[in-house]
């Protein structure tokens, strides 16, 4: 029996117009990308918020690798402004 999931499907909710919006496009892959990482972690009985939290970090390495580190620290800021809100 597949775990119990309190992740919502995207397909039930996308817009009835074909073309996907950028950010209907953004949500759906980062429902993928997300929904990856809690499978393999599990898979591996690791904890989901290590690993999250791990490739959060893998990210914004690479990101201030290949932008810099004012693109990152904005970055961050942007999204911990969104978070509290």
């Amino acid at each position: 029996m597949p775990p119990i999931s309190n992740v919502v499907e995207l397909e039930r909710f996308r817009s009835p117009n074909p073309a996907m919006t950028e950010q209907e496009q953004i949500d759906e892959i980062g429902a993928s990308a997300f929904l990856l990482l809690r499978d393999r972690a599990e898979a591996h009985n690791l904890s989901v918020k290590k690993v999250i939290a791990e490739h959060m970090l893998g990210l914004a390495m690479v990101i201030e690798s290949v932008e810099g580190a004012d693109v990152v620290r904005q970055l961050l800021a942007d999204i911990e402004n969104k978070l509290t809100r």
